[in-house]
């Protein structure tokens, strides 16, 4: 039976029947971890596109249609530059993924908070209707972010949060990335998510959600226009979370513990707590 994977072109015919059941599984573990990422993103839509162009080509090859043979052959380098380039965010976040193996986590220093000056700001800039956007890292580094940013290195205080925010002041357009219990940056710009494009949420909202989807962080909004506060993590956004609930629900995503909550899916709009 096994003889079948000797016969197949990329595989040797003197390699062990486990190494080459080995090869097949680690790779088909990638191809399930990036469509799982790929396929909630125009990301699919693009690979889609590719693998047509692609298997045209062996259509064209095989019928010896020269012409379009020719065009095919012409254009399949400039594919591989086409993904890189329109795939950047997916491809950082499939990068990012690999962090969360344990074998990979064993190797990198676990963020630890002190959660009650953010929770304190949080709650105090959502009751006078002040947006903000506290970002706080986990196991992937927002690097290439804080370098764009303003850099701050300060103490993490509910007084400090709440006047970066205060409007119409130089930092309070943008997000406070906290890592490793420091005010790291502010005035950080995050990537926009699609996902909520169709809907009545802002851009703190979109940004704050789309990082979530490409990172491992924690993201905390407060709204300008209603005050309710929201959490984003991994690729899902809680609103509106009351305020009594915010600093066990940010432990959670913190810790990886999550708990069970009751969910619903609305036109244009992440998740909502019932």
């Amino acid at each position: 039976m096994f003889d079948l994977f000797k016969g197949v072109y990329l595989v040797s015919s003197n390699k062990s029947v486990f190494l080459i059941l080995l090869d097949i599984l680690i790779v088909s573990f990638f191809i399930y971890k990036i469509y799982n990422i790929l396929r909630r993103t125009r990301g699919i839509q693009l690979l889609m596109g590719v693998g047509f162009i692609w298997m045209l080509g062996i259509v064209a090859e095989y019928f010896e249609l020269e012409l379009l043979d020719w065009i095919i052959t012409n254009i399949r380098p400039a594919l591989v530059f086409a993904i890189i380039v329109l795939l950047q965010p997916e491809l950082r976040r499939i990068t990012g993924d690999l962090t969360r193996f344990k074998l990979v986590n064993f190797f990198i220093i676990k963020q630890s908070y002190e959660l009650d000056p953010i929770i304190d700001a949080t709650k105090a800039m959502a009751a006078t209707k002040t947006g903000s956007i506290i970002v706080l890292t986990k196991e992937i580094s927002l690097k290439n972010i804080v370098e764009d940013s303003i850099q701050v290195d300060a103490q993490v205080t509910s007084a400090l949060l709440q006047t970066i925010f205060v409007k119409n002041t130089p930092l309070h357009d943008g997000a406070v990335i906290i890592e490793q219990n420091r005010i790291v940056s502010a005035s950080s710009y995050l990537p926009m998510t699609e996902a909520l494009e169709n809907s009545t949420f802002g851009a703190r909202h979109r940004s704050a959600l789309g990082l979530a989807e490409e990172t491992d962080a924690v993201v905390i909004v407060t709204s300008e226009e209603t005050g309710e506060i929201s959490v984003c993590y991994d690729s899902e956004m809680v609103h509106p979370v009351k305020p009594l609930e915010l600093k066990s629900l940010v432990n959670s995503f913190l810790t990886e513990k999550k708990k069970e909550k009751k969910l619903e899916v609305e036109p244009g709009v992440a998740w909502k707590e019932k």
